[in-house]
């Protein structure tokens, strides 16, 4: 429960309870090669609270307005690339890429939204046509890539 306090003048304050549980954590069990701009549906479900994630689709929508922290990681096959892209309503927020020759590469990202109810957040994966395709490393007992967010805190329409 997310308990907050506003001050009005020097006479008293007011107080809100807000029942906001919005977190969740999927990971990738599976091998996947990307040919083009796709979403990435990442299976394992850690944990989602809210039930704002779809692991079928890999998108997230937020169930409430407020300010959401998002995190991606990801780890390339053995001299293979991969490109992910984090997405707001469709719209290109932040990169990860990783590449190595001879060895695996990790790669990495994290933001902080500020997101209006029904707006969605996804990681896709970049077109080939740049000439890198995504090449995520996965398995059941090894899930490197993964996709995480949460709620930090609400913002109700009388807040800034």
């Amino acid at each position: 429960m997310f308990v907050c306090a506003l001050i009005l003048g020097l006479t008293g304050f007011a107080s809100c309870q807000v029942n906001s549980h919005v977190a969740f954590s999927a990971g990738l069990t599976h091998d996947l090669t990307v040919l083009h701009a796709e979403t990435i549906a990442y299976d394992k479900v850690f944990v989602n609270l809210g039930n704002a994630y779809n692991p079928t689709t890999g998108v997230f929508t937020a169930p409430e307005p407020g300010l959401y922290g998002f995190q991606f990681h990801t780890l390339a096959h053995l001299d293979k690339s991969t490109w992910l892209e984090l997405y707001q309503n469709g719209a290109y927020i932040a990169s990860a890429y990783s590449h190595t020759d001879n060895d695996y590469a990790t790669g990495g990202n994290s933001v902080v939204l500020k997101l209006a109810q029904g707006d969605t957040v996804q990681i896709k994966a970049v077109d080939n046509s740049y000439g890198t395709d995504t090449n995520m490393y996965g398995q059941p007992n090894e899930i490197y890539s993964t996709f995480s967010g949460y709620l930090l805190a609400p913002i109700s329409s009388e807040m800034p």
